[in-house]
């Protein structure tokens, strides 16, 4: 039998609307709500509205460097935990203690698997790592929910974590993303409002971390054009990143007017349906929910293979998977082929995928293991 109304704990260090954790986040705290739970959620900055649904207190960590800003956290959300009974306390990010991970964040020691051990002296490498085996090593109790089955190897690889503490969730993008009936009219508007002419070819970054995302490599692509095919190409980034830094590259590389920063943005759909190819060169990404957003949306993609959603690129055939290692030159390659080409095919492939596979419910299977975690510590 189902728990009715778990008092519930959940825990990221920072909220900002646009990210893709986030959203996660918000879809299945909501949905906890909708079941009757209470929830109240432990950060320690918030930016934006905050949501009525929950209870959102901001604890104020303090330290000289990031992990020991993120200690004094850890810290500071114990003491609060001492003082209020929960049923279940779910964490977004890495944080020693908690019932229920979700499982956002690459293994990070795995990026020191094949370097000296010395780096382990670092007191960063060194805050991080533990608190990764706080969640993740044998003497944990943590359930982690899991988005990328390439991750889970890793984890079970550095940790020996036990397969049944390893849950893997479906995708869980926003039915909301999916083409509407009123898609061309979307486009056009879209387009008149940003000035774009529909002979006009637009390529459509959406991410934060400029520099993970690839848009240094977006933006050499772009560069790369012929110059006609050039003349009526832009390229649109969506998405909280180093700006300025990017802007000199844009100068560097005489791209005046051919691309866009838009920021951070609430009408991401508007922008996938109004653009042509979606472009996610990153260099390493846990999954990509752009990817899938773009899938649904039926714009045709062009993404490296260290993506964890490049997978569903490959089984539907909708867009071109970049193989590692990382080439530029098949980047350029690839980005005019697809600008030059029809598109019908990916984007019908697209279009079908999404309406097949359950790309849908991972915060309704996300609920789901939370109430057994509740009712095991029962």
């Amino acid at each position: 039998m189902v728990l009715k109304r778990m008092r519930l704990a959940f825990a990221l260090y920072k909220y900002f609307p646009y990210g893709g954790l986030a959203r996660d986040f918000v879809r299945i705290a909501k949905l906890c709500v909708e079941k009757g739970h209470t929830v109240d959620v432990y950060v320690i900055k918030w930016d934006g509205d905050l949501i009525p649904e929950f209870n959102v207190h901001i604890l104020d960590a303090k330290g000289l460097t990031n992990h020991a800003k993120l200690s004094s956290f850890h810290k500071k959300l114990n003491k609060e935990l001492k003082t209020i009974k929960y049923d279940v306390l779910v964490g977004f990010n890495k944080i020693p203690g908690i019932d229920v991970y979700y499982a956002a964040d690459p293994c990070y020691v795995e990026r020191f698997r094949e370097k000296s051990s010395l780096h382990y002296l670092n007191p960063r490498v060194r805050f991080y790592s533990s608190v990764e085996r706080a969640v993740f090593g044998e003497d944990s109790r943590t359930v982690c929910l899991m988005i990328s089955d390439i991750q889970a190897e890793l984890f079970k690889r550095n940790y020996g974590t036990a397969e049944n503490r390893l849950v893997a969730l479906p995708p869980g993008i926003d039915p909301s993303r999916r083409r509407p009936e009123s898609f061309a009219m979307v486009r056009a508007e879209f387009r008149k409002e940003h000035q774009f002419k529909e002979q006009d070819l637009v390529v459509l970054m959406v991410g934060s971390s400029f520099k993970t995302k690839g848009v240094d490599r977006a933006i050499e692509a772009l560069h790369s054009l012929p110059s006609t095919l050039l003349s009526k190409t832009h390229l649109v980034i969506v998405g909280e990143g180093e700006i300025p830094d990017y802007q000199r590259l844009v100068k560097e590389k005489e791209l005046f007017g051919k691309v866009h920063f838009m920021g951070g943005r609430s009408d991401v759909l508007a922008f996938l349906l109004g653009s042509d190819v979606l472009l996610h060169p990153a260099r390493k990404e846990n999954t990509g929910t752009v990817i899938l957003e773009a899938m649904v949306a039926g714009l045709p993609m062009l993404v490296t293979n260290v993506c964890g959603y490049a997978k569903h690129v490959k089984k539907s055939k909708a867009g071109v998977v970049l193989e590692e290692p990382f080439e530029q030159l098949e980047l350029n390659e690839q980005l005019e082929m697809m600008l030059t080409s029809n598109n019908d095919e990916k984007v019908s492939l697209a279009l079908n995928y999404a309406e097949n596979e359950d790309l849908y419910s991972m915060p309704e299977k996300a609920i789901e293991i939370i109430e057994c975690v509740a009712k095991s510590i029962k």
